[in-house]
């Protein structure tokens, strides 16, 4: 059995990338190219942070904005991720990867050549829009295409390349603000996904074979506009009610959001007591494990993200370090997230559940 497949394997991987798209097969060039795919926008996090302190320097921008910034991405990123993953297994995961890279690669060149911080935050949010289409395509044509050693090898440098890109884009973010390349100082974080979209583009449209679902999900819009509406009611006044002084207009978005937070609960239960399939599945959270890994991962984002944002600030404003020593500072921490996310699936494997607790202890402590 094992020789069968392995001969299988290496035939297969005789053919050209090319061939083998056509064949319907992801030859290891095209795992390569989809994994650099989502290596973009996973970086793009990273080396934002970094450059948050010379963004508000040139844009003449406070914390609140530049709070936008980042959870403009973050939250059109979370919005549509699920619908991302929809749109594929519908309309074929190869055009909606290459359509939103190109999305991708358009927002990242409006944020470079942005005039304002409200122009960056727009273009931000496009960004984040795009890489919720893009990214899922990556791990449904792995699923779909790959088989035994190739898939789970496949899906485990995928997990490595979130540790990769935050190495890369803390590194790269501060050599690029740092060396300020004739005068545009933050400019290049945003104008280096270009080229390299560019490339990424071109090869994918070549070898990346075009899959979809058989039975594709329905598309929850309504679900899909109330969640969104929820978090932008929710991000707005908690990102720029300190610096006003909390108007009253802050507080009536936040009630706004609890209502909008309720309306969206209330409706995906309803389309899912009709079998169809919601945005979000209020079933899902009547499992044990669904609900205790989401509490996890909750509390671990909102750490996380508050501190790469935080850390960013205190180290070039207020230790008044440059972007270099900056990318530098979090060099350990990122060096470690990569190593983690190489070793996690077979300690987790090995440990279970308890590796999960450990981690979780070490984390807080």
């Amino acid at each position: 059995m094992t020789t069968t497949t392995s001969s299988r394997h290496a035939g297969a991987t005789a053919l050209s990338p090319r061939a083998m798209a056509r064949a319907g097969g992801l030859h290891p060039a095209g795992v390569f190219i989809l994994l650099a795919g989502a290596f973009l926008p996973i970086m793009d996090f990273f080396i934002t942070n970094v450059a948050l302190p010379s963004i508000g320097g040139s844009l003449h921008a406070s914390a609140s904005p530049l709070e936008l910034v980042i959870a403009g991405y973050g939250v059109a990123y979370a919005t549509l991720l699920v619908l991302g993953g929809r749109l594929g297994d519908r309309f074929g995961r190869r055009r909606i990867f290459l359509g939103a890279l190109v999305g991708f690669v358009l927002a990242s060149l409006a944020c470079g050549v942005a005039p304002n911080v409200d122009a960056l935050i727009a273009a931000r949010i496009v960004q984040g829009a795009t890489a919720a289409l893009l990214i899922p395509q990556v791990l449904a044509t792995f699923h779909h295409v790959l088989e035994g050693e190739r898939k789970s090898r496949a899906v485990a440098l995928y997990g490595a390349t979130s540790g990769i890109a935050a190495v890369v884009g803390q590194l790269v973010g501060g050599l690029l603000v740092s060396a300020d390349i004739a005068g545009t100082s933050w400019r290049p974080i945003f104008l280096v996904n270009v080229p390299i979209g560019a490339v990424v583009l071109l090869v994918a449209a070549r070898i990346v074979p075009d899959t979809r679902s058989h039975h594709p999900a329905g598309i929850d819009l309504p679900g899909t506009v109330l969640f969104a509406a929820t978090l932008t009611a929710l991000l707005v006044p908690l990102a720029e009610g300190h610096s006003l002084g909390w108007p009253w207009w802050t507080w009536l978005l936040l009630a706004v959001a609890v209502v909008l937070g309720i309306v969206t609960c209330v409706v995906e239960k309803r389309t899912e007591r009709r079998g169809e399939v919601p945005l979000l599945p209020p079933s899902l959270l009547r499992l044990p494990s669904m609900a205790r890994g989401l509490a996890m991962v909750f509390a671990f984002s909102i750490g996380f993200g508050a501190f790469m944002f935080v850390f960013a600030l205190t180290i070039q404003n207020g230790l008044h370090a440059d972007a270099l020593h900056s990318g530098l500072a979090i060099l350990p921490m990122a060096l470690l997230f990569f190593a983690g996310s190489l070793v996690a699936p077979g300690v987790i494997t090995r440990f279970g559940r308890a590796a999960l607790s450990a981690g979780a202890v070490v984390q807080l402590a």
